[in-house]
Order: structure tokens, then C-alpha cells, then sequence
């Protein structure tokens, strides 16, 4: 399991490195949440372009140089080759001690991952299932955009195909970063005087995402045992040395003075591996967001979501080394999750393809989610070996 954050970019330093269309992702999402970004590539996409020449961004149009990652809070790599990722991170993470880097689809070298955000502007939802199934977080995402009206981050700063400014709320306080860290073996220190319900919660999910966590008395603290860790959780801001705060330093979040930190940790629905966050921009529509959070609760927790992740997790590996290529990769999970076997009737019906539960709660299909809910693994297991088999044949 990955620890959801919501981290506070507003006007913080952010380097992206690749100018493709995963990079602009990255951008975008960044800009909406109030980053000051820099992008070093030598190309770059239409709207990374226009986005630099009307100065919302900066671009060095080049290849990264040694020391490029210095002094940012969250750096990036987002391009196709695999050295170049691989150099970001051991500068920025290894060398600079900057807590937030992310290389695209490489677990061991990131800090933190992408979660699938929408947004109506006022709310944001996240969506991840920890990596065991991006075709399941997007199906989730893109259910929660029609019923709630609301927009992908990947859909913005285009119209009609032209590229159009991406508004960055400077000034102003911006959406927040929905990421979630990863923080197996991780030293993550927690300060408190009294264990509040708030601490015990945090403390619960650093021990299930597998964090190394130091519980040390607040006036045994020294700056060098901040200065160490990754993560700092405070029920007081007053409880850390304000010398130790630095932009490239320790990730924090003040129970007290959210908007002291540098991130919270939002309002959650978990099942397993399938983690939603919830949370407003200013703290406004809090009511709005408590009757969502409600009704989020009640459709996802224990409603078998987290059981079909760990299901395709489990059978990830095998997947990926069955197809070349990402889009033979994904047009075989969208195969394996939307299929609906005939149950045997008889009866000519048109082919449907499976809601996972999000239409229609009560849906009894043939399928593989609702095998692997009510817990008919062998024959979830039969239906994907069957498309394995299939697939490898080349029918």
C-alpha cells in the first residue's frame, strides 16, 4: 500500500525532465496545483511550448546537465530513455536529499507516484490501487468524472485541439498535489504528546505502507534526527526546529497548522490496495465533501474493489512479460476486465461490457469482478489463463 498525501505546491520549485506527453501530464497537474515548473528537454509538445513562450512555464530547451536538479522541492523524469531517468534520480534523491522524485513507471526509482485525479474545481478526487491496476483506476476515474461533472487533469490546456493557459492560481491558494509516497523502509518520524485519534490513524497507515516509524518524545528531538528522515508528522508545528525546514529537506505535515506544512494527509476510502482521497480547495464545500466522502464509503469499502486489485496485481508480472508493448499490455486488461461471458441461457444478447459494480451495485454478470468478489477465484483464474493462451496463439 502507497500513503496518500495531498502536497501544498503553491509557488514551490518543480522540475520536470522530458518534454513528451507524459512530461506535459505531469506539467499541467503541477500547474493547477500552483508549482513553479521548469521543464529541461530539448523538444517539447505543442502546449509545453506555448505554455513557455507565455511564460507559465520555464523551458531550457536542451539535454539535462549535471546539477539541474538543485535546489527543487519535487523533481520529475519523464523521458524515454532509461539513463537519463535513472540520473535524475540519483541526483535529485541520492545526492541532493530531495524527498519527492518520481521516474514514470519505475517503482524503485521513486519516492512517490501519480495518483488518477478529477477535479470540478472546488473538490478533487484521487484515485490509486497502489500500481496493481491502472486499468482499474482509470475505469474508477473516468466513472467519477460523469457522475460528478467534473474534469480530468489530463484533459486540461487544450480547446479544440489549440493549447490555451492553464490557470496556476498565483497569489492565490491552489488545489492541492494528490501523490502517493512510497515508503517502505522509509524513516518516518511522529511527535506528539498525546495520541489523539488523528495520530493513532496516521501511525496506522505509515505501519501498513511499510514505513520505518520513530516515536521519540518531542523534547529528545535533535535537528540532525529530522534532518535524517523522509517524512515528519507533527501534532504541533512548534514541536520542529524551524532551522531544520528546508525546501529540499523532510517532507512535514502540522496537525495543527495544515497550511504550515507541506502536505496533509486527506479524508480516505480504503479497501485494500484501492485507496479514493477526498478534499477541497481552502476548505471550502466541506459539506459537500463529508456527503461525497459518506457515499464513497458505502460504495467502495468492502464491496470487493480491494480483492480484484490484489487478484490483477498477482497476475501483473505474468501480463506484463506475455506483451511487448504498453498498448498490447493494456488492450489485454481492458479485454480481461470488461469481458461478460454468456451465462448459459441461451438467449441472443447484445455484448455488454463489465461496470464493475459502478453503474450497478447489484450486478450479477459473468464476469471477472464478479467472480473474484464473491469468491470464485479458480474460475477467475481459468478465465485469464484461458486469454493468456488465446492471446499467446495469436487468435
Amino acid at each position: 500500500m502507497f500513503y496518500p498525501v495531498h502536497v501544498n505546491l503553491q509557488d514551490r520549485k518543480c522540475l520536470v525532465v522530458g518534454g513528451g506527453t507524459v512530461a506535459e501530464r505531469k506539467v499541467v497537474a503541477m500547474l493547477v496545483s500552483g508549482g513553479d515548473v521548469t521543464v529541461v528537454s530539448p523538444d517539447a509538445t505543442e502546449l509545453l511550448t506555448y505554455l513557455a513562450q507565455i511564460g507559465t512555464i520555464r523551458w531550457h530547451k536542451r539535454q539535462l546537465k549535471i546539477g539541474d536538479t538543485h535546489g527543487y522541492f519535487l523533481v520529475c523524469a519523464a523521458t524515454d530513455f532509461t539513463d537519463i531517468n535513472t540520473a535524475v534520480f540519483t541526483e535529485a534523491h541520492e545526492k541532493n536529499k530531495i524527498r519527492l522524485v518520481n521516474v514514470v513507471d519505475v517503482i524503485p526509482q521513486c519516492t512517490f507516484a501519480a495518483a488518477s485525479v478529477v477535479t470540478d474545481g472546488d473538490l478533487m478526487l484521487s484515485i490509486s490501487t497502489s500500481g496493481k491496476s491502472p486499468a482499474t483506476s482509470r475505469r474508477i476515474r473516468e466513472h467519477f468524472e460523469r457522475i460528478l461533472n467534473a474534469t480530468s487533469l489530463y484533459t486540461l490546456g487544450y480547446e479544440d485541439g489549440v493549447p490555451v493557459p492553464i490557470a496556476s492560481e498565483k497569489g492565490g491558494q491552489a488545489l492541492p498535489y494528490p501523490v502517493y509516497l512510497l515508503l517502505e523502509n522509509r524513516t518516518c518520524i511522529v511527535l506528539y504528546k498525546q495520541k489523539t485519534q488523528k495520530i493513532e490513524r496516521r501511525i496506522s497507515l505509515l505501519n501498513r505502507c511499510g514505513a520505518s516509524v520513530v516515536r521519540p518524545a518531542p523534547d529528545e528531538v535533535k535537528p540532525h534526527h529530522l534532518e535524517d528522515a523522509f517524512l515528519v508528522i507533527a501534532d504541533k508545528s512548534s514541536a520542529v526546529d524551524a532551522s531544520c525546514e528546508s525546501e529540499t529537506g523532510f517532507i512535514r505535515e502540522y496537525l495543527d497548522q495544515p497550511s504550515a506544512g507541506t502536505h496533509f494527509t486527506p479524508d480516505l476510502v480504503v479497501d485494500d490496495n484501492l485507496i479514493i482521497s477526498v478534499s477541497t480547495q481552502n476548505g471550502k464545500d466541506s459539506d459537500k465533501a463529508k456527503r461525497l466522502h459518506k457515499q464513497l464509503a458505502n460504495q467502495f469499502e468492502n464491496n470487493g474493489y480491494g480483492a480484484f486489485i490484489e487478484f490483477l496485481g498477482a497476475r501483473r508480472s505474468e501480463i506484463l512479460k506475455a506483451f511487448p508493448t504498453p498498448k498490447k499490455r493494456a488492450d489485454f486488461f481492458e479485454t480481461l476486465i470488461n469481458t461478460v461471458e454468456d451465462a448459459g441461457s441461451g438467449l441472443q444478447i447484445p455484448p455488454t461490457t463489465c461496470c464493475l459494480g459502478l453503474t450497478n451495485p447489484e450486478c450479477s454478470a459473468e464476469c471477472l469482478f464478479n467472480w473474484v468478489r464473491h469468491g470464485n477465484l479458480e474460475r477467475a483464474d481459468t478465465f485469464t489463463t484461458k486469454l493468456l493462451d488465446k492471446a499467446d496463439k495469436g487468435c
